[in-house]
């Protein structure tokens, strides 16, 4: 098992759009390792997002049934395993607009959680994917201890 540290990223000051890139740019860090993925689709909030989200949003929808608690405003995806065409990019696309998404490895260890919009963001990174960050990221960064 690759050894991982935890983190928080510093979000404060970061623009909607910026929270977004944050969470895609980590995301894509963890891609090649996700097993499952879960996120909630808040579809009041449907209005303030990009045509490309409310697209992912549409897709992510589709991958079941709506279950109890569920209606045209409020939509789960459950967790999702990662083999779906498309699902992952969609997921990927749409997860910094979510309430909660989260994203977990092999053996259930979770590598991404996101929660109210990208507002708080933890992920788990090996020191190679550390080498891989942006700059601007590496800086955000905040171990937990």
């Amino acid at each position: 098992m690759v050894s991982r540290d935890k983190y928080v990223v510093e979000t404060d000051g970061l623009s909607t759009s910026e929270r977004a890139d944050v969470c895609r740019e980590l995301l894509a860090l963890a891609a090649p390792e996700v097993a499952t993925f879960e996120t909630d689709i808040p579809w009041s909030m449907a209005e303030e997002w990009p045509s490309e989200v409310r697209e992912a949003a549409e897709r992510l929808s589709s991958l079941r049934e709506p279950r109890r608690g569920e209606d045209r405003l409020y939509r789960r995806t459950g967790v999702r395993k990662n083999d779906q065409v498309g699902a992952w990019d969609a997921f990927v696309a749409f997860a910094p607009y979510a309430f909660d998404a989260s994203a977990w490895g092999q053996g259930a260890h979770r590598l991404v959680a996101l929660a109210d919009c990208a507002q708080s963001i933890v992920v788990r990174l090996s020191g190679d994917q550390i080498a891989l960050v942006s700059t601007a990221l590496e800086a955000r960064l905040v171990p937990v201890r």
